[in-house]
């Protein structure tokens, strides 16, 4: 059974499915940027925010960074392939705010620029982290 931690971010995976972009959890990024761009999913650990007395029920947040990548040769195309991009992740997420019912809540942030990208032709790529806050509930025990 997948605990309610790893089926928050299975969620994001598949909410971001329909991306033309390719879509990847915590690995590094390829050597060379597809070119439809890509997102990859970095989860920070979770953050207790209470409990809720009596019941057993416990609160978590956890952020997720999701580091959007894409490439074009002109600086002007780069910045409108990257807000196209985290335009797109936004709504994807933004359409149903509980992932399936599986959070209850996703709040995504404002894009952070990356000024470099650790990747080949560098200086056709442009990047930025989109934050994302995930709020969700486990039982007593956090492994459910």
């Amino acid at each position: 059974m997948t605990s309610r931690h790893e089926a928050a971010l299975d969620a994001i995976l598949s909410a971001l499915a329909p991306l033309a972009a390719q879509v990847m959890r915590e690995e590094d990024l390829p050597v060379l940027c597809p070119p439809e761009g890509l997102v990859n999913l970095v989860p920070e650990d979770p953050e207790e925010e209470g409990q809720q007395l009596g019941t057993g029920i416990r609160e978590w947040s956890r952020l997720v960074e999701l580091e959007c990548v894409v490439q074009a040769a002109e600086g002007p195309a780069r910045a409108a392939a990257l807000d196209i991009l985290l335009s797109e992740v936004a709504a994807l997420l933004l359409a149903d705010r509980s992932l399936g019912g599986t959070v209850s809540w996703c709040e995504p942030g404002a894009p952070q620029a990356s000024d470099t990208v650790p990747m080949e032709g560098a200086e056709s790529l442009k990047g930025a982290v989109l934050p994302v806050t995930l709020f969700y509930e486990t039982p007593q025990n956090p492994m459910e």
